[in-house]
């Protein structure tokens, strides 16, 4: 009987100990760089339209009417593919000097490569590349390869189980080239679909037609994809852990309402504690609020701190988790300060 005692006297304390430790995810932004190994001495690009199509792909001739599929007339799906490769170069452009990452952005007038298809699409050669280079002094080139676009349009039923609305699907191909590569150094696939709809029958709502809808898109999807090549802000999270107390409680409540000064002063002063393991969570708490204050510096060292006195268990695993996701972030960090030129006159 002691021995089922003592049993379940172990288990019931285990328990306590694992249920005393919470954790709270907190939202941050913060700033990535683009994705495509761009040196950062590359300053000024050209953007081009190679005005490519595949031979299978005949959808962007049609569009969808209430379920009903009708193609456009042969002269007005050129117009509007004009204008979609125009408009997705020019929404392009802005995004890249807006950043700050790029000084100059020299666009190509779309019908400067005559429309062509055919089954597979050639990398442009590195003479071209070179040449358009030379001819408008910039260090890369980036190409619209490929742009197909479908849109999609309901009036709605007259019961209303159907409501009204409309999408535009934006597919296209983007090719980035340097004058040093024998070929592209990043080729992507960007794929995307804005939508419409009437969420409030009471309002007058006016759903875009075909070719301003293709137009939106288009712009909508060419600043999406300039995220792969620009440093851009993203969404992340961060683990706060909490002990069963009326102070962490506090803190933490603070945290959530985006008042970091208030709970680090309640984490700062339980950084004293006796106690290693209530002032190794207190001193991993710590440095995220400092990360959240813009202190990276002080961040890591509180860090590293809590590193030391939280050496097994979960807390000790976030505690290692959250310094390798802080030294990553002030490499990247590093990055961007070359890249956007930050404290440079």
């Amino acid at each position: 009987m002691n021995t089922i005692d003592r049993f379940i006297g172990l288990c019931f304390i285990g328990f306590i100990l694992t249920s005393c430790l919470t954790i709270q995810s907190v939202p941050i932004d913060q700033m990535e760089p683009g994705k495509v190994p761009l040196s950062p001495q590359i300053r000024k690009v050209t953007l081009i339209s190679r005005n490519f199509k595949f031979s299978m792909d005949t959808l962007s001739s049609y569009w969808n009417h209430n379920f009903r599929l009708i193609k456009g007339a042969k002269e007005e799906n050129q117009v509007l593919d004009s204008i979609a490769v125009t408009k997705s170069l020019e929404e392009l452009r802005k995004a890249l000097l807006k950043s700050g990452r790029f000084e100059e952005v020299f666009v190509y007038p779309y019908n400067l490569i005559k429309p062509h298809s055919g089954v597979k699409e050639l990398p442009l050669s590195s003479g071209f590349i070179q040449s358009l280079c030379t001819e408008n002094e910039t260090d890369a080139v980036i190409s619209l390869d490929m742009l197909s676009f479908f849109y999609s349009r309901h009036n709605g039923s007259a019961g209303g189980e159907i409501r009204a609305g409309a999408n535009a699907r934006i597919t296209a191909i983007w090719s980035v080239y340097t004058p040093q590569s024998d070929r592209f150094i990043d080729r992507f696939t960007h794929s995307e679909v804005v939508r419409w709809n009437n969420k409030d029958p009471k309002q007058n709502f006016k759903l875009p037609g075909r070719k301003d809808g293709i137009v939106l898109a288009s712009g909508i999807a060419a600043r999406n994809y300039s995220k792969r090549i620009v440093p851009f802000w993203s969404e992340s999270s961060r683990l706060l852990l909490s002990l069963n107390n009326p102070d962490f409680e506090k803190a933490v409540t603070f945290a959530l309402q985006n008042k970091w000064k208030e709970a680090s002063m309640i984490w700062e002063n339980y950084t004293r504690s006796s106690n290693p393991r209530v002032a190794g969570i207190s001193a991993l708490n710590y440095a995220i609020a400092q990360e959240m204050l813009g202190d990276l510096s002080k961040a890591s060292f509180w860090s590293d701190r809590s590193v030391k006195l939280l050496r097994s268990g979960e807390s000790g695993r976030r505690a290692k988790s959250y310094a390798a996701i802080l030294y990553d972030r002030k490499l990247k960090e590093e990055k961007l300060n070359t890249l956007l030129k930050t404290g440079q006159p």
